[in-house]
């Protein structure tokens, strides 16, 4: 799904199944319309969907060669919000199969733009690449879709035709963006806006006299209001950020202790702050005195994603012998985020995950870098793993002497001084 995800630029998909919700706005809210009284915040977001909403709308059909069907799209995007919002709300469509129908679009998209590379001696008299791809992309056949019908949709793995699957995926991955762009605003963005913005900029696609609510001077002028504010809400992050790094130093000051030669804490200090995810907790004291496997890693790390299922393979092959695995996610991470990790690795209940919220287990026990594997010693003293790939054999053997009653030994290298002139 990589090239889906250059593509739409998608966070990640949350696992989910039906429920149908209402296409139309309430009496009591009202049809979305921009007017003199509308908000800032839903003119941006109007602005936003028809940004986002126009090029895709335009562009994805050449790439795909059919049409999305724009009654699911804004379903989709509809219940992708809800789902940001609501961690127990399941989507209409699983994760699984939208990752494999954009598979099988992608490699379509592929396909259709290898057909419209020209040959050698075409090549050769090409002077803008772009513009000729463009247009012999747009002269390939595109199946229609059906015409919209401003209705509710319900959708399931089963009957969904390949079509319907990919535009909910569109909308899903529309709906991520709208959340993301409002995490970054501080605020929630009104999905209803955006989707009004996209089927006015998918309309004009298709006609060019079609007029928009908002006309281009009054999108480039919320967009540069909001880029504005964006300035402003970075350098009060950043200076909140100095902050909290200084009362996060003072914090871990006095769970340091005695530290190895590298700097590291001679001991793992249970005391440290975690939340728990598959078990109540607030720290890692229910852990101390016992022989430990841990997992420190991020939901978003490509090489922690590689090396998880290793380590729940690791986990129940030793926990009937008494091992106990416990896995800390990053501070960067979110709850949401650490369950679909947890649910895409197919983890087993013998992995106790938290997450590092306050940061401070990172901040004593890693370098700024994941994944890192540790085994935990008794006495709290213990060994830190850097590849699980390279040390995985090593790993197994340390694990078996420790369930065994042997201490397992780590005597780490001082930092190397810096290299004079």
């Amino acid at each position: 799904m990589k090239k889906m995800i250059l593509i739409f630029g998608c966070a990640a998909l949350a696992t989910m199944s039906l429920v149908a919700c209402d296409l139309q706005k309430s009496a009591t809210k009202g049809e979305a319309k921009i007017t003199a009284s509308s908000t800032d915040d839903q003119k941006f977001a109007y602005m936003l969907g028809a940004q986002i909403g126009g090029q895709n709308f335009l562009m994805l059909p050449r790439q795909m060669g059919e049409e999305m069907d724009e009654d699911v799209v804004f379903q989709a995007v509809r219940d992708g919000v809800k789902s940001n919002k609501d961690t127990s709300f399941k989507m209409q469509i699983t994760a699984d199969t939208l990752r494999a129908v954009g598979a099988r679009y992608s490699h379509t998209a592929n396909g259709r733009v290898q057909s419209a590379r020209p040959d050698s001696a075409t090549a050769a008299t090409v002077t803008d690449f772009r513009a000729y791809m463009d247009s012999v992309l747009k002269s390939l056949p595109v199946k229609k879709a059906p015409e919209p019908k401003g209705i509710a949709v319900t959708l399931s793995n089963e009957t969904a035709t390949d079509n319907q699957k990919f535009s909910y995926l569109i909308g899903v991955q529309f709906a991520n963006q709208l959340t993301q762009v409002g995490e970054q605003f501080q605020t929630s963005f009104d999905e209803e806006y955006f989707i009004l913005g996209a089927k006015e900029a998918h309309k004009k696609n298709n006609d060019s006299a079609f007029v928009l609510q908002m006309s281009e001077d009054s999108l480039k002028a919320i967009g540069d209001r909001y880029n504005e504010k964006m300035k402003t809400l970075r350098e009060e992050a950043m200076k909140k950020a100095q902050e909290e790094e200084a009362k996060l130093k003072d914090a871990v000051t006095a769970l340091r202790g005695d530290t190895l030669v590298n700097g590291m804490p001679k001991l793992m200090n249970f005391a440290v702050p975690v939340t728990g995810i598959t078990l109540s907790a607030t720290n890692l004291e229910k852990f101390k005195g016992k022989p430990l496997l841990m997992f420190y890693f991020s939901t978003t790390c490509g090489h922690c994603r590689h090396a998880a299922p290793s380590i729940g393979e690791i986990a129940d092959e030793f926990a009937k012998d008494g091992l106990t695995t416990v896995t800390v996610a990053t501070g960067s991470n979110n709850k949401r985020g650490i369950r679909s990790f947890m649910e895409d690795i197919k983890w087993s209940d013998n992995l106790n995950v938290t997450w590092d919220e306050t940061r401070q287990f990172g901040e004593l026990y890693s370098d700024g870098y994941v994944p890192k594997v540790y085994v935990v010693n008794q006495d709290g003293t213990y060994k830190l793993y850097g590849s699980i790939d390279s040390e995985k054999d090593q790993l197994k053997a340390d694990i078996k002497a420790l369930l065994a009653g042997q201490k397992v030994e780590w005597n780490p290298e001082p930092p190397k001084a810096p290299a004079t002139k």
